[in-house]
């Protein structure tokens, strides 16, 4: 080393089990210029090593030499050493650098990423994407409000401003956000007002749902939902739309005053059918067939044009346009029949009546609400809203998933689905600021924007502009919308969602989840759709965890020659198979069968050795190795030799730390036979004497076959340790 040139040593740090150590067979020498050391620039991070530290001077820290870095390493951890407060800083720059940074920038503003590559002939499907939906799902959104138990603006309001944030958030570009059928059920369970026409409720649910939501995607709790099992959402989608369905009876008949329940709602509908006004039944029944084969003729064969080119996609655009647009269709006819037989003085429908013009006020939800006499404060819309604040959200970001996942497969390319449950959260606190109620993703405008071609989420700022315009300048409109046709119009959106066929599926492929499903379907309709979810999802865990618990355990006798394993007559084992990875419901199971196969039913046991092979078995918790433990000193009581084989590093740790003796440990089936007692007196029969009996435990689940693993990662606590096995 030169004189004049300053000596830098680099200490690299390590990780091993949470502590850390530094190894002087690591420190090197480098060398930096006498330039760069006169000119006061700190030494900087150098190597490879990002944790590395550069220390000028050695003498410096706690100790002298070798001796003082493994001291340091000691004062680094209690937060004592000044020399080394760099290592602290590089690792603070560190996070701070992988963290706010442009690509997590973008991760957390898809409009970032996108608009910078947005072309100007994108414009023209997203705009075109963007006012059929527009013209599709706002006669839609009004219907959408009534299965809420509110006023229809609403449902305007929800499918208008919501879509805004999503623009900016979004990751799917044929998303489109709005009321849905069930989405609007819960609200109406779980964000109904006491005080007629008021909002109070459902706009504090919208904004509880938000929060959850958004907190959710930022901790990525996403998976959660994954413990919904499908014939229980299945179950809950089909009960929830035969109750939106039926919820929409009455209106549809002229009928008012009906009671909420299902049941309750059935019988007095066929009590009061003497009462339905004609008129409603027929506009209502006149609507559904119109949307019906307005449905149907995209698929009718003689609407197919066979002219020209330009001409037959004209004709093909066209059709297309006015089956998507049914529902406007339908409701302009509602409103231009009311109109006319009211210019001569009848009004035979009941109508929707006054919508009160223009934007509505941004403030946030009220937390209290007052109908003169009564006032009810937060405790009493947090008691109404209940559970709605964890199911409302879990079921809309389950649509909307469903939703993205579905189109990105079918346009080849990718979504976030925890930056969905960001953007979601923040439209529904939104909407919360601008009197919408909780929203979700919309399959049915979601398909039209694919359709449409899309281009990118700029296609809902086109809905909500539409939106606004509506609200501006045709509210006076609403008045003659007849309640009859909005009926027609949830019943025909939501009726193709029924689904009785996954009940023949489940008979075929797996009888105990009808289970779940009949629990779920029979309570949501009998009792309310949170009583059906909520023992649904119950009964399914259940049936998940059972298996966990309750292993099966099979026997099976296999010759030392089938098993390619040198002979050992005068040894008699019993070779245990564990097929799964044991948690802490079933150690009282696998204690009490591993000991019941050895013993056979029987005081005595003829076995003199027990192989318990590992191999499917990826961890442990901690009761597992208590109850380990328990058998070791059992079979050592009785006299019986336990070895373990084919464990996995993961596992070894953990008996290691627990303490676990006596017991041997071999790299697999054939090494552990062969580690067998020789000596033993001979008993039982010449059978016995020759075949070694395997028990395999079963589960559910499946498993994974590993390579025999390397015994030299093995910590032993004692040092007498020879060939390829470790005796603890």
């Amino acid at each position: 080393m030169t004189s004049g040139t300053p000596t830098v040593l680099k200490v690299e740090h390590y990780e091993q089990d949470n502590e850390a150590y530094v190894d002087h067979e690591s420190i090197k020498e480098e060398s930096i210029s006498v330039d760069e050391a006169a000119s006061g620039e700190e030494v900087s991070s150098r190597g490879t090593n990002e944790n590395s530290c550069l220390v000028d001077n050695l003498d410096n820290c706690c100790g002298d030499g070798v001796r003082g870095v493994r001291d340091c390493a000691c004062c680094l951890r209690q937060g004592t050493c000044e020399v080394f407060e760099c290592c602290k800083s590089v690792n603070c720059a560190r996070l701070a650098r992988d963290t706010f940074n442009l690509r997590n920038l973008k991760a957390k503003f898809p409009i970032l990423d996108w608009l910078p590559k947005y072309r100007l002939s994108y414009a023209v499907g997203d705009f075109i994407a963007g006012l059929t939906v527009g013209l599709a799902q706002l006669p839609k959104s009004l219907a959408m409000a009534k299965i809420a138990d509110l006023p229809p603006q609403y449902g305007i309001y929800s499918a208008t401003f919501c879509v805004f944030v999503y623009v900016f958030f979004g990751t799917c570009k044929d998303m489109n956000l709005g009321p849905q059928s069930v989405q609007s059920l819960l609200v109406s369970q779980f964000g109904n007002s006491p005080i007629e026409g008021d909002a109070s409720y459902a706009l504090v649910l919208s904004l509880m749902c938000g929060l959850v939501q958004f907190a959710m995607g930022v901790f990525r709790l996403g998976f959660l939902v994954n413990y919904i099992s499908y014939p229980v959402l299945e179950s809950f989608t089909t009960a929830s739309v035969i109750i939106v369905a039926y919820g929409q009876v009455p209106s549809w008949l002229g009928l008012t005053g009906m009671p909420r329940p299902f049941l309750s709602q059935v019988y007095w509908t066929f009590r009061r059918i003497p009462e339905v006004r004609l008129w409603d039944f027929l506009l209502g029944l006149l609507s559904m067939i119109v949307i019906f084969l307005m449905q149907k003729m995209t698929t009718t064969t003689c609407l197919r044009p066979k002219f020209t080119s330009k001409l037959g996609r004209a004709v093909k655009y066209t059709v297309w346009l006015c089956s998507i647009s049914r529902m406007v269709v339908v409701v302009l006819i509602g409103i231009v029949i009311a109109y006319v037989f009211h210019l001569y003085g009848y009004e035979p429908f009941s109508l929707t009546k006054n919508i009160p013009p223009g934007l509505p006020p941004f403030r946030p939800p009220s937390f209290s609400v007052s109908d003169g006499n009564t006032t009810y404060t937060a405790k009493d819309i947090f008691e109404k809203m209940a559970a709605g604040v964890i199911f409302a959200p879990i079921i809309s970001y389950i649509s909307v998933i469903a939703i993205a996942k579905n189109f990105a497969r079918k346009g080849n390319y990718k979504v976030d689905k925890d930056q969905e449950l960001i953007a979601l959260g923040l439209a529904n606190v939104a909407g919360s600021f601008l009197s919408a109620f909780p929203i979700t993703g919309t399959f049915s405008g979601s398909a039209v924007n694919y359709q449409s071609g899309a281009r990118s989420p700029l296609n809902g700022l086109v809905v909500g502009i539409l939106g606004v315009l509506v609200l501006l300048f045709l509210t006076p409109v609403f008045y003659y919308i007849p309640n009859a046709s909005l009926s027609s119009v949830i019943i025909m959106s939501v009726v193709d969602m029924i689904n009785f066929g996954i009940v023949i599926k489940l008979w075929n492929v797996k009888k105990i989840d009808l289970i779940p499903w009949l629990v779920t379907f029979v309570l949501c309709l009998a009792e309310g759709i949170e009583y059906g979810i909520i023992f649904g999802i119950a009964l399914s865990i259940c049936i998940l965890i059972f298996p966990v618990s309750r292993p099966k355990v099979l026997t099976e006798n296999v010759t030392k020659s089938k098993m390619s394993v040198k002979s050992c007559p005068e040894s008699e084992y019993a070779v245990l198979v564990i097929q799964q990875g044991l948690a802490f419901p079933s150690v009282d199971y696998f204690v009490d069968s591993v000991v019941n196969l050895v013993f056979e039913g029987e005081k005595s046991c003829t076995y003199k050795s027990v192989i318990l092979d590992f191999v499917h078995v990826p961890s442990l918790d901690f009761s597992i190795a208590q109850g380990l433990e328990e058998l070791t000193h059992y079979f050592k009581d009785m006299e019986i030799t336990l070895i373990l084989c084919r464990v996995r590093p993961s596992v070894q740790r953990v008996i290691t730390r627990c303490g676990i003796k006596h017991f041997n440990v071999a790299r697999d089936v054939e090494e552990a036979i062969e580690m067998l007692p020789k000596n033993r007196p001979k008993e039982g029969t010449e059978k016995e004497k020759a075949n070694g009996v395997v028990c395999a435990i079963s589960t559910s689940t499946g498993s994974t076959e590993i390579d025999s693993f390397d015994t030299n990662h093995f910590d032993c606590s004692l040092s007498d340790v020879s060939g390829d096995s470790c005796n603890l």
